[in-house]
């Protein structure tokens, strides 16, 4: 029962972070939001979640959202291994990636209710197309300008994303992984679309209640351990 437990566990954290978003989209009217149905700019980033959350989204997919997943998979296999550096994966990602395989036809989540909190958490305090922007291609004065234009009490600058939400959205997922620790021995978490996979193609959470040495094995054994994909906390239990 412990990952029935876990993934029961999800649902008040989600429930958290959600509450002081609308808080933001409502009351709060210092602070505009700009996110919107369908403004997917902030879907081209590279997300990253625990485990858990990855399995309970593995659990409600449907056999058409599977197969859009697994078709990408070779590419995000791709980029992972001929990236120079975690800054050099990020932007090839964005550049060649084509944007989360989640979104639908119209450019919305297709899985917003089982959504990771590191998407709950990011609310955009500019509008959408700068979601979209690339600062290394901006001119340097344009770029100088839009991150004096922020307000560093309320964003995580350098981003224009909110600080608020995304500094619970970290401590809530922390907790997670807290939680997946006591109970496992080991805590993983990592890019969202690669753990979903593995999940799906590989039962990994049937490996993880083994532990920490033993999950780090079997990961590497079947060449799973790839760069920028996953990150194992942890040690045995006594």
């Amino acid at each position: 029962m412990d990952w029935d437990d876990l993934l029961a566990g999800l649902k008040p954290l989600r429930q958290q972070l959600d509450r002081v978003a609308e808080q933001n989209f409502i009351t709060d009217a210092a602070v505009k939001i700009y996110c919107q149905n369908g403004c997917s700019n902030c879907c081209s980033l590279s997300v990253n979640c625990s485990f858990p959350e990855a399995v309970a989204i593995a659990r409600e997919l449907t056999a058409e959202q599977i197969v859009t997943l697994k078709a990408k998979i070779p590419l995000l296999q791709q980029i992972s291994t001929q990236a120079q550096d975690l800054k050099d994966y990020l932007r090839q990602f964005r550049n060649r990636f084509g944007g989360c395989p989640f979104l639908d036809a119209a450019g919305s989540c297709s899985i917003y209710p089982h959504r990771p909190l590191s998407c709950r958490a990011l609310l955009s305090t500019r509008n959408s197309s700068w979601c979209g922007v690339d600062f290394a291609d901006l001119h340097p004065l344009e770029r100088d300008a839009f991150l004096s234009s922020l307000d560093r009490d309320v964003v995580a600058f350098p981003t224009h994303y909110l600080a608020a939400t995304q500094e619970m959205g970290m401590e809530l997922e922390a907790a997670a992984l807290a939680d997946m620790r006591d109970r496992f021995g080991v805590a993983v978490s990592g890019n969202l679309l690669y753990q979903v996979w593995l999940e799906l193609e590989y039962r990994i959470s049937e490996i993880i209640p083994q532990g920490f040495s033993a999950t780090r094995k079997y990961l590497e054994g079947e060449s799973l351990d790839l760069p920028y994909m996953l990150h194992l906390q942890g040690a045995e239990r006594g």
